[in-house]
């Protein structure tokens, strides 16, 4: 299964309220480690609780995932669908995410995350927080090389499998061959918005298919290490993306809070360190 995506498209960057928010907010920039998978989402979920109270400033955050874990979006079917006792024996972990979107495998990759609370985004829509975010996510990739990345009009969705990597979606970044480079996922909530994705630095993320049922074709995706034909690691990626986010909006840097560890932790021994919330579909 692939997609194409129609290359050179430019994001409209004249939109309004997207220019006022790069013109007039300023970010949290959290430039985290690499995490477990379960408290990677209980992690970011606090943080959009956070980013929804009325004085608190919109967030960035930079992290990874240790060890590998398969994702699935918040209403994917599972039953039938991921292979568990493949995962459990290759020492792999699960999660549900708090975000739509299908199946992504988070191996030798780099994750950003947006929080924006409402009395950030006024009228702001879900597709204009994709294109405040791309032309800076399509700058770090420049960061590190990968000189010609596009974002995708959505069209030659393959919205029946379960791989993310094999779908389509608006605003979501490829290659200039048209292979999926970055995948994205959003939650509305009553906080605010909540956008996060993965950015693969090695092709480590199509081992998906040997968690899946049935017999699948690898997915066409690319990545960062094979588009510039170097290896990046997570320390050079987490540092160019940083860089990437400071000079394209007045950030500060910053760390998640002794209150957001507090509330992660409840989030994580409540919902997703529990089947009922990982396998509820």
């Amino acid at each position: 299964m692939y997609w194409r995506l129609t290359p050179r498209i430019k994001v409209n960057m004249t939109d309004f309220a997207v220019r006022q928010i790069k013109r007039n907010i300023s970010f949290r920039l959290i430039v985290d480690d690499q995490k477990d998978g379960r408290m990677n989402m209980a992690v970011d979920e606090a943080l959009l609780e956070q980013a929804g109270n009325e004085d608190a400033a919109p967030v960035i955050r930079l992290y990874g995932f240790k060890p590998a874990t398969l994702s699935v979006g918040r209403f994917q079917r599972t039953e039938g669908i991921i292979d568990f006792s493949t995962l459990r024996a290759v020492g792999a972990d699960f999660v549900r995410r708090p975000s739509g979107g299908h199946a992504v495998l988070h191996d030798c990759e780099l994750t950003y995350s947006i929080a924006l609370g409402r009395h950030i985004l006024g009228t702001l829509s879900k597709r204009q927080v994709y294109r405040f975010i791309v032309p800076i996510l399509i700058k770090g990739l420049a960061r590190l090389g990968v000189l010609d990345a596009n974002h995708a009009e959505g069209t030659g969705s393959n919205g029946n499998d379960p791989d993310c990597f094999a779908s389509s979606g608006e605003f979501e970044i490829g290659s200039r061959a048209g292979s999926k480079l970055i995948g994205s996922a959003q939650i509305v909530s009553r906080s605010g918005v909540l956008q996060h994705g993965s950015i693969p630095l090695s092709g480590a993320n199509r081992k998906i298919y040997q968690f899946l049922v049935g017999n699948r074709a690898e997915n066409q995706s690319t990545s960062v290490s094979e588009e510039i034909d170097r290896t990046v690691d997570f320390s050079e990626a987490i540092s160019e993306f940083a860089g990437a986010i400071r000079n394209a909006v007045d950030t500060r840097d910053d760390t998640v809070s002794s209150g957001e560890k507090f509330r992660a932790s409840k989030l994580l021994a409540t919902r997703y360190n529990r089947d009922e919330w990982n396998l509820k579909y």
